[in-house]
């Protein structure tokens, strides 16, 4: 992540207030009033990997996957059972300007 993006998103550093998070990975800006909604389908597009996560110290956390060069946007709400969707079918730039927004609050 770029050093004009890094200052956009909270440094885990510091937002550390509960003993449960790790702090190493970004956590989420607050949404924006009115988010561009992503369109959540209940399967990922096949075999992936994550390439980039949000902390999961929280009630939902993202993942960005790719699945064979095509990207896809994994939430996880942490729920009894966990719900997992997934959003895009994106090639590698336009994933990160979405992954971005997502981590910036402009998209949920």
């Amino acid at each position: 992540m770029n050093a004009k993006l890094r200052g956009l998103v909270q440094d885990p550093a510091d937002v550390v207030e509960e003993p449960d998070c790790p702090g190493f990975s970004p956590h989420l800006r607050c949404a924006v009033p009115e988010p561009e909604e992503l369109l959540w389908v209940s399967q990922p597009r096949g075999p992936y990997r994550v390439v980039d996560y949000t902390c999961d110290c929280e009630a939902v956390f993202y993942e960005l996957i790719s699945c064979g060069g095509i990207y896809q946007i994994h939430k996880v709400v942490q729920s009894e059972p966990p719900e997992h969707c997934y959003a895009g079918g994106w090639r590698s730039g336009e994933a990160r300007l979405c992954w971005h927004s997502v981590l910036l609050g402009r998209v949920r």
